[in-house]
């Protein structure tokens, strides 16, 4: 059976976030670079069998989902209602009489994969109505009021739904035809009303559908653990005369970036107080333009720029002096922000900064350093999104064996730490990607 211009894919973008408690609806903020519903709509764009994808926008972001869609003439954006069952109707109407099946996706679940895409449309051949589910992990309480249980059913019977959930086109629209009045989260629920059976494919863990903070926090992660897991590229881009400008490059991880980079057969531009090419005091604003101008001036846009400048210093913050303020946070987030805002780079050119896992949680006796490099993440994901031509990301590393390090923590193991070259080695793998923006990269020991 040929599925071929009978099978529509529904994207549900019509939410307005208010979970989320953002003024921005959740399925268009940026998930590494990227907004959210356009890593769904870029998987169903993959398979030739659907004829249309129709995306249910709320009317208020419409214009603007039209400017970023690719051009592909399947894709159409039509307007949501006031409520999920509503916007689903919507989309269901605007299919065309010529529809036979329709897929019914959140947009909010950028991760779903193809295989989940293929199975339900496998399904389709036999079944009327698909439902996408996974196995729940937890204990399942059935509770009359919230602050009584009732019961405790079998866990093995009962499944988390996900989606996208399937149908066949008629099926599904008397499904809503019957249940106007209803106000249902989901689509399966109304043909089950009706009688009908509901066939399962299975789903996957990774298929979560953002709704807070915690979850795009753990889409972030999804996503860096998805570009270890996959090969980054069968051809990588040679950095070969290509021309970086490191900050910090005399340090620990700066030094070995820098050597990582002439193996490579790039020109890295050493920057540093005790560089004896491009001395700087990049926590002054005015010596860090100078600087930065006199290399574009001799280089013309460079190819792209590694933060890896730091000073950790071990003090109860009651003790600081403010001199020792202002040298923390100066060092840790002003040299690395200035040098952003001077450096003149190519279009298609790299931003690194260099963040600590220090930044996750503040920490006894050096809390402005794990606040600033908190600031450091945040800092690299906005300037992801106000510089769609560059590719802005931070690397993580755990605790690392640098001088630094070993000033601060003179006990620890030696063998417990990162090496900076594995630190470097993952700055070398982002510079040769093309596609990677906003991420947070974390560097483990293994």
């Amino acid at each position: 059976m040929s599925f071929k211009m009978h099978v529509v894919a529904i994207l549900l973008m019509g939410g307005r976030g208010r979970r989320f408690e953002s003024d921005t609806p959740k399925q268009f903020l940026n998930l590494s670079g990227e907004k959210i519903y356009l890593y769904s709509l870029k998987t169903f764009l993959s398979f030739s069998e659907f004829s249309q994808i129709l995306l249910v926008c709320h009317k208020g972001w419409i214009d603007r989902v039209r400017v970023e869609v690719p051009g592909d003439p399947r894709i159409r954006v039509i307007e949501g209602g006031d409520s999920r069952q509503d916007s689903s109707y919507r989309g269901l109407v605007a299919c065309g009489e010529k529809t036979r099946y329709v897929m019914i996706h959140d947009a909010a679940r950028p991760f779903v994969s193809k295989k989940i895409i293929r199975d339900n449309l496998d399904a389709l051949k036999k079944y009327r109505a698909v439902d996408t589910c996974i196995p729940s992990t937890d204990t399942i309480v059935y509770a009359e009021t919230i602050n009584h249980i009732s019961s405790i059913p079998q866990r093995a019977r009962y499944l988390r739904g996900q989606t996208p959930q399937s149908f066949s086109y008629p099926l599904i629209l008397k499904a809503h035809e019957k249940a106007l009045v209803r106000d249902a989260s989901d689509d399966c629920s109304l043909v089950a009303d009706l009688g009908y059976d509901l066939y399962i494919v299975p789903g996957s863990e990774n298929n979560i559908k953002i709704t807070n903070e915690l979850d795009l926090f753990l889409s972030e992660q999804l996503i860096r653990l998805r570009r270890v897991a996959v090969e980054e590229s069968p051809t990588p881009a040679s950095l070969k005369g290509k021309i970086y400008a490191i900050t910090g490059g005399t340090g620990g991880i700066g030094s070995a970036a820098v050597q990582l980079l002439r193996v490579e057969g790039a020109c890295p531009l050493v920057i540093s107080r005790s560089s004896p090419a491009f001395s700087a005091n990049l926590t002054n604003y005015e010596e860090t333009k100078s600087l930065f101008d006199d290399i574009s001036e001799k280089h013309g846009p460079i190819d792209g720029l590694i933060n890896c400048v730091g000073a950790l210093s071990l003090k109860l913050f009651q003790t600081l002096m403010p001199e020792e303020i202002n040298h923390i946070l100066m060092t840790n987030l002003h040299a690395l922000v200035y040098s952003c805002r001077c450096v003149k780079l190519k279009k298609g050119g790299h931003i690194v900064n260099l963040s600590s896992s220090a930044f996750s949680r503040g920490r006894k006796a050096y809390v402005l350093y794990s606040a600033a490099k908190a600031a450091v993440v945040n800092f690299t994901q906005g300037l992801a999104e106000e510089h769609p031509q560059l590719y802005v990301n931070a690397v993580i590393p755990q605790r690392t064996a640098s001088s630094m390090r070993r000033q601060n923590f003179p006990q620890e193991d030696p063998s417990s730490l990162l090496s900076p070259v594995d630190v470097a080695q993952e700055i070398i793998s982002l510079l040769k990607q093309s596609g990677t923006t906003g991420s947070l990269v974390e560097v483990r020991k293994k």
